[in-house]
């Protein structure tokens, strides 16, 4: 009977820990790169209040006007306007939600000791925070457009990055498992769950040397 015991809490303990190994795998690795970026550079949201930002040798203006019961949304940057405008809704306050439709953040590398070489990154929303556009500059006005799905993630963390500090910072790099429920402890639940599973591993391997000296 107690071996039959030792063995049933051996089994039932690896089950369990392969079953939380894969989302606490997807947790770590989230948290590794968030770190990591944390590491390599410092994001600096701009103020768009006032419409119009000169920022290392780029000149960037918002354009915005009532049309209906929205807002139109135009960028423009170096005198020249960015494809996707957008009609957004007001906020309470009559305007429209600055920060999150249109974001204007520098980029520096931590590496580096002065400013000169840091980018501009635009991000603009689209579709209900489904959808997004970045445009990055750097200071010789060379511009990169990538577009960001929900679906259709970037491989390139940077870019989740900057979406995280635009408005929607439930996005996770490449799982949302961090944020996948409202519960702020759910995180804890797989841990928890794979220190039980230790835990009855740890007693099902302590019943056997004890059994044989009986």
């Amino acid at each position: 009977m107690k071996k039959f015991s030792s063995i049933f809490l051996i089994v039932l303990g690896v089950m369990i820990i392969l079953a939380t190994s894969n989302p606490l795998y997807l947790m770590y690795k989230e948290n590794q790169i968030q770190r990591s970026l944390n590491t390599t550079y410092t994001i600096t949201q701009q103020d768009v209040t006032k419409n119009s930002l000169e920022i290392n040798n780029n000149n960037i203006k918002v354009i915005d006007a009532p049309k209906d019961n929205l807002i139109h949304v135009e960028i423009l940057l170096n005198g020249e306007k960015l494809p996707g405008s957008a009609e957004v809704s007001p906020a309470k306050d009559g305007n429209y939600t600055r920060g999150v439709w249109v974001n204007v953040l520098t980029i520096h590398k931590n590496e580096e000791s002065s400013n000169k070489n840091d980018w501009v990154a635009i991000v603009q929303t689209i579709k209900d925070q489904a959808s997004w556009t970045i445009y990055y500059i750097d200071n010789q006005q060379k511009m990169t457009a990538k577009h960001v799905t929900n679906e259709n993630r970037s491989n390139d963390p940077l870019d989740i990055y900057l979406i995280k500090n635009s408005g929607a910072p439930m996005i996770g790099y490449y799982s949302d498992i961090n944020f996948a429920s409202g519960n702020p402890f759910a995180t804890v639940i797989p841990i928890a769950i794979a220190i039980t599973g230790g835990i009855l591993l740890s007693v099902g391997l302590l019943i056997i040397p004890r059994r044989q000296k009986k």
